[in-house]
C-alpha cells in the first residue's frame, strides 16, 4: 500500500497533475498530526469529499499495516532500551490503560475506540488493543479498518458543514481556523515531546 502511495504520487507528479502535491502534502500532515488535521486540509484546499475519504482511510491502514507487527514484535521480544520506551512503550501504555474499559464488549470497544477523536485514541492503539484483548487478527484489522472508515466519513461531513458555515460569514474564516488547528497541534505535539524528553532524563 505504501509503494502503491509513492508510485501514484510519483506518475502525478510526472504527468503533472495538479492534485499531486495536495495528495502528498494531505498524506504527511496525516502522519505526523493525525487524520483530523488532514481533513481539515484538504477540506480547505477543495479535495472532493470522496477523495478525501479514500486518501485519509488509505493513509491510516498503511500506517497501521506496518506499524503493528513492528510494535508487536517488540513487544514479544521485550525489546529494552530508549527508541523502545520512547516510542513504542508508551502505545502499549495507552492500550492497557484502557483495557478495563473496554474489555468486555471487545469488537464494538475496539470499533468505539478507534472512531472516537479522543486524545490518545485512535487506529494503532486500537489494533494493539485487540491484541492485548487476545482477539483474532483478522477480526482486530478489519474492525480498525471500518472504525477509520467511520471516523474519516464523520469527520469529512463535519468539516464540510463547519467550513460552509464559516465561509458564508467570511471566505477567509476557514482558512484561518485550519491554519489555527494544525499550528495547535504541531505546539502540542512540540510540548509533548519536550515532556516526554525530560521525563527520559
Amino acid at each position: 500500500m505504501l509503494i502503491t502511495w509513492v508510485v501514484t504520487i510519483a506518475v502525478m507528479w510526472r504527468i503533472q497533475h495538479p492534485l499531486w502535491d495536495d495528495i502528498l502534502t494531505m498524506g504527511f500532515t496525516q502522519l505526523f498530526l493525525g487524520r483530523a488535521a488532514a481533513i481539515a486540509q484538504a477540506t480547505q484546499i477543495d479535495i472532493s469529499p470522496a477523495l478525501t475519504i479514500v486518501l485519509a482511510t488509505f493513509v491510516d491502514l498503511s500506517t497501521v499495516f506496518i506499524i503493528y507487527p513492528v510494535l508487536v514484535l517488540s513487544y514479544r521480544s521485550l525489546f529494552e532500551g530508549r527508541f523502545y520506551k520512547k516510542h513504542m512503550q508508551p502505545v502499549f501504555d495507552a492500550a492497557t490503560r484502557n483495557m478495563d474499559k473496554f474489555s468486555k464488549y471487545k469488537v464494538a470497544s475496539i470499533f468505539l475506540f478507534v472512531w472516537f477523536p479522543f486524545w490518545g485514541t485512535g487506529i494503532v492503539i486500537g489494533a494493539i488493543l485487540g491484541y492485548l484483548m487476545r482477539v483474532r487478527l483478522w477480526v482486530t484489522m478489519l474492525t480498525v479498518a471500518l472504525g477509520t472508515l467511520t471516523a474519516v466519513i464523520c469527520w469529512v461531513f463535519a468539516y464540510n458543514q463547519l467550513f460552509a458555515w464559516l465561509g458564508g460569514i467570511h471566505e477567509s474564516i476557514p482558512l484561518l481556523v485550519t491554519f489555527v488547528f494544525i499550528a495547535g497541534l504541531i505546539a502540542w505535539r512540540f510540548v509533548r515531546g519536550h515532556r516526554n524528553n525530560h521525563s527520559d532524563s
